[in-house]
């Protein structure tokens, strides 16, 4: 199990942090979806933001590289 951090976003500020424990990305990626419920949300594993504003702004940085 990794520790991951779901972080809700509203208005460009966090609202509400979750601390859960999920076997991979994948499970943590469907806890998001779930507790979300619609609204913008990150997820973090440690220091790194797996999924969210700055998961894709990397992506694409790599992408243009």
């Amino acid at each position: 199990m990794s520790a991951y951090q779901i972080r809700i976003i509203d208005n460009g500020h966090t609202r509400l942090l979750m601390d859960v424990a999920r076997p991979d990305d994948g499970a943590a990626l469907r806890a998001g979806v779930k507790f979300a419920a619609g609204r913008h949300f990150e997820i973090w594993r440690g220091l790194d933001c797996i999924y969210g504003s700055l998961s894709a702004a990397r992506e694409r940085l790599s992408r243009s590289a």
